[in-house]
């Protein structure tokens, strides 16, 4: 049975960086903790697309279609999907559509939103959506300097339960795009935030608007390594000539899943980025 909670998560800072996080709670729909027979989840396929607030690249602006972007999450099957650019409730994409929870609908997924800034009459952020339920699901800020070009960003994180009983740490994150800098801060961020969860295996799912040979991947890679080697590139859609988009695992996750796939999705339409799968096998 699913219902609807408010998830308030406040937390003493364990650095000023995670401070500047801004842990807050937002709207999330869960799932209650099913009955759970001695069955074993062989494989988890992992999403991660950033949506551009569902507005197809060739409307421009204009265009709003949502739906698109359900059908092609519901062509692919994913058991759990990180969402980044994800709009509640702005002018700009109809100002009483939760495009998280819309796509939970359509899915038939439990959701999290998070937010990380006031847009358009609104809320912009992140976005989780699994077909397992969620069982505790935070949001957080990821800061920038002080800019008026850069962008705070959000960072959602919930464990989810298996059916065999176990948790599995999945999170959806955004960086910035304008400047190595304030990739560097919020992945710093990031990093904090993810030592208390060394205890579960994590899979994130990731704009993080650098390709691979970038600088800042060094630091990430302390706490989560790309389960790519050549990573294919996803962005932009109708012709993609870099790799923006990841999907990461943790030591846990690591020793935990082989990744027997990793690809783009043929998808060019709903979005300016190509949806980005992943298939963990149980080891």
């Amino acid at each position: 049975m699913n219902y609807s909670r408010n998830v308030l998560s406040f937390g003493w800072m364990k650095s000023l960086l995670l401070g500047l996080a801004l842990c807050f709670g937002l709207l999330a729909r869960a799932a209650e903790p099913q009955n759970l027979q001695n069955t074993k989840q062989e494989t988890i396929r992992v999403l991660s697309y950033n949506i551009r607030i569902a507005h197809p690249p060739s409307g421009g602006w204009e265009l709003i279609d949502l739906p698109a972007i359900g059908e092609a999450i519901n062509r692919i099957k994913p058991d759990l999907v990180a969402l980044q650019e994800v709009d509640a409730f702005t002018e700009r994409s109809g100002k009483t559509v939760h495009q998280a929870k819309e796509l939970a609908q359509i899915t038939g997924m439990n959701y999290f939103f998070a937010k990380a800034v006031d847009r358009s009459g609104g809320d912009y952020g992140v976005a989780v959506l699994s077909r397992f339920p969620i069982v505790e699901a935070q949001a957080y800020r990821l800061p920038v300097r002080d800019s008026i070009k850069s962008e705070i960003r959000a960072f959602a994180l919930v464990n989810v339960q298996l059916p065999d009983g176990s948790l599995l740490a999945f999170g959806s994150a955004h960086l910035d795009h304008l400047s190595d800098e304030d990739r560097l801060l919020q992945v710093k961020t990031m990093i904090n935030v993810i030592d208390a969860y060394q205890q579960f295996p994590l899979v994130i799912g990731a704009d993080l608007n650098m390709k691979p040979d970038n600088s800042v991947m060094s630091d990430l890679k302390e706490a989560l390594v790309p389960a790519c080697v050549n990573c294919p590139l996803t962005f932009p859609a109708d012709n993609p000539d870099r790799t923006l988009d990841y999907i990461l695992l943790n030591n846990q996750a690591n020793d935990q899943f082989e990744v027997s796939d990793y690809q783009t999705v043929n998808e060019t339409y709903a979005s300016d980025h190509l949806p980005l799968e992943a298939i963990l096998k149980k080891n």
